[in-house]
């Protein structure tokens, strides 16, 4: 049985980490956790992938802000 001053003992804090995998290394955890194949594995991660690039292009478009450009104007 342990002693009080055991249980009442915390842990340090230690902040969470985030670890970069490659496309490949992300395929076997996924389908070693999920039990999915490669195949729905690929396109699981390939759904992440589509939306980035029609937001790239929609930021492409957007014209940009000339507000410096023009003459500001007083409120009478």
């Amino acid at each position: 049985m342990k002693s009080s001053e055991d249980q009442t003992k915390k842990k340090p804090f230690s902040p969470p980490a985030l670890i970069e995998l490659t496309r490949e290394q992300a395929i076997k955890l996924l389908t070693e956790r999920k039990k999915w194949s490669e195949e729905e594995a690929a396109e699981f991660l390939d759904s992440f992938r589509a939306p980035r690039r029609q937001t790239e292009k929609k930021q492409d478009r957007q014209q940009p802000n000339n507000a410096t450009d023009e003459k500001r104007k007083r409120s009478a």
